[in-house]
This record gives structure tokens, C-alpha cells and sequence, in this order.
């Protein structure tokens, strides 16, 4: 069940309760289609509950399958709504969940992840990266790390990115192995009086770790869509990654199970406003 934060109120939470079957569909959109070659992907995302199920008690199951031809299928769910941090204000967007719990020599591949999509990709035909993107939790390949990233701006203009890796098993997060159960966040703060002072702030198991400033970002229309427009949730694990230092070249091989030990469990997934 999502928990309640001090200060801030439900604005829209689903908490995966239910029978075994699919996930509530005025919630979320089941996406289906082929895989996005450019990212390195070699999934199908389908609605088949064999992909995408809740389990009956309380837990929504992402489970990548693999066919007697090598051929892979998953799972991506998008929130049908979109959500804004109000002027002054402050919004929250937070999920806990587990990813593949199979060893890193049988996840070669595997990329699960918690993101959102700026709304106006859907409503204006706003194009990514333009739109707003924000990286709340991606791991590749079962290894200990999430990764935190803000995309904004044109379209193969790497200046517009703001990124940075989190070692779960470093100092700071030693006690956070990737095998259990975390909560990740994102926390859009817009009660300072500059637009260039607003921040975006990734937190891990209720621990900051990282932040980008308007002033960072530097440009008055790439922030007021990073954080001034609606986004919409995103939970999925593809297969095959371009993800930099992946193992097996980021894609799948012939150890990468298929079924939840590749998979991603999600307790709840919820927005939150400020009082």
C-alpha cells in the first residue's frame, strides 16, 4: 500500500489490489508494439496476462517471456493520466517495486524501469526529448546500480542531458541490495521564488542522492517542460539495452532467463501534492 507523506496528499495512486488478471486499464494504457531498435531492444510489448498481471494480492507482476524461437515478449504500462507540480508548490511521483532477482549472469539484456513522459508527447505532439523525460529508476543487465536522468531539448543534443549513476551497494546506500524491495522517487520543488532555482530531486528509499536546478537546465522552455508540465507514469522491462557497459553488448543471450527472475514487481505506484 503506498504510504502516506507528511505534508502532501494523494493525487493519484494505484496500489495493484484485485483479482489475478490485468491491471486497471482506466488507470493505465497496456502498450503494445514491436521493439524500439534504436535503443537496442528486441521485445514485443503485448497485453497478455502471461507478461503483465496482478497477482491477487496486492503486487503488479512485469514478466518477460521468451518463445521456443528466441523470441521475446514484455510488458510497458503508461498511466493514462498526467499530472503537474502547481505554482508555489511541490508534487512527488514515487513507486516501490523489485527488480529481477536471478543472478547477473542470467539477466544479460534485461533493462527494467520507473520514468515518466512529459504529457504533452501525447496532447501537442510535443517530440521527445522536447517533451520531458525523467529517468526515476533504470538498471541494466541485474547489475546493483540505478541510474537517475532528466532528457530535455533537441532531439541528439547530448548537452541537453542530466544524468548520473547510483552504486546501491556504495556508502551511502551500502544496505539497499537491487534483489529487494526499494522506493524510488522523484520530488518537483517549485516554491522558490526563481524559475532557476526549482529543483528536481531523484531520492532512494526516502534518501536524496540527486538534483537538477533550473538553473542547471539554463534555458526558461526546456525547464517549464521538465517541470512545470504534466508527465505521466511509466513502469516496463525491456530486453536489450544500449545501456553503456552492459553485459553481453546490453542483449540478451542464451543464459537470460525468461519469467520474473528477469522481471519487475511493483508494489504501488503514486503522485503526490503538497498541502
Amino acid at each position: 500500500m503506498a504510504p502516506a507523506i507528511p505534508g502532501f496528499n494523494f493525487v493519484w495512486v494505484d496500489d495493484f489490489n484485485g483479482a489475478t488478471g490485468l491491471p486497471d486499464q482506466k488507470k493505465w494504457n497496456i502498450i503494445q508494439k514491436g521493439p524500439n531498435r534504436k535503443s537496442g531492444e528486441v521485445q514485443t510489448y503485448t497485453a497478455s496476462t502471461q507478461n503483465v498481471s496482478l497477482t491477487g494480492s496486492g503486487q503488479l507482476h512485469i514478466t518477460p517471456q521468451k518463445d521456443g524461437n528466441g523470441n521475446w515478449t514484455s510488458a510497458r504500462l503508461e498511466g493514462v493520466h498526467d499530472f503537474s507540480c502547481p505554482d508555489n508548490g511541490k508534487m512527488i511521483l514515487q513507486a516501490e517495486l523489485r527488480t529481477g532477482i536471478d543472478p547477473v549472469t542470467e539477466q544479460a539484456g534485461v533493462w527494467p524501469a520507473f520514468w515518466a513522459l512529459g504529457g504533452w508527447i501525447r496532447s501537442h505532439n510535443t517530440p521527445w526529448p522536447e517533451c520531458g523525460e525523467w529517468d526515476i529508476m533504470e538498471n541494466s543487465s541485474g547489475a546493483g546500480f540505478t541510474l537517475a536522468s532528466l532528457h530535455y531539448g533537441p532531439d541528439g543534443d547530448p548537452a541537453h542531458e542530466k544524468s548520473q549513476g547510483g552504486q546501491l551497494n556504495s556508502a551511502a546506500e551500502k544496505s539497499m541490495p537491487v534483489e529487494e524491495f526499494n522506493t524510488y522517487s522523484l520530488m518537483v520543488d517549485r516554491t522558490l521564488s526563481r524559475w532557476q532555482d526549482e529543483t528536481l530531486t531523484w531520492s532512494l528509499n526516502g534518501k536524496p542522492w540527486f538534483s537538477v536546478k533550473g538553473s542547471d537546465v539554463n534555458d526558461h522552455t526546456f525547464w517549464t517542460n521538465c517541470a512545470h508540465k504534466a508527465f505521466f507514469p511509466i513502469v516496463n522491462v525491456a530486453i536489450g539495452t544500449n545501456f553503456p557497459g552492459s553485459s553481453n553488448n546490453g542483449q540478451p543471450n542464451t543464459q537470460t532467463v525468461t519469467g520474473l527472475g528477469s522481471g519487475m514487481q511493483v508494489l504501488y505506484v503514486a503522485f503526490y501534492k503538497s498541502q
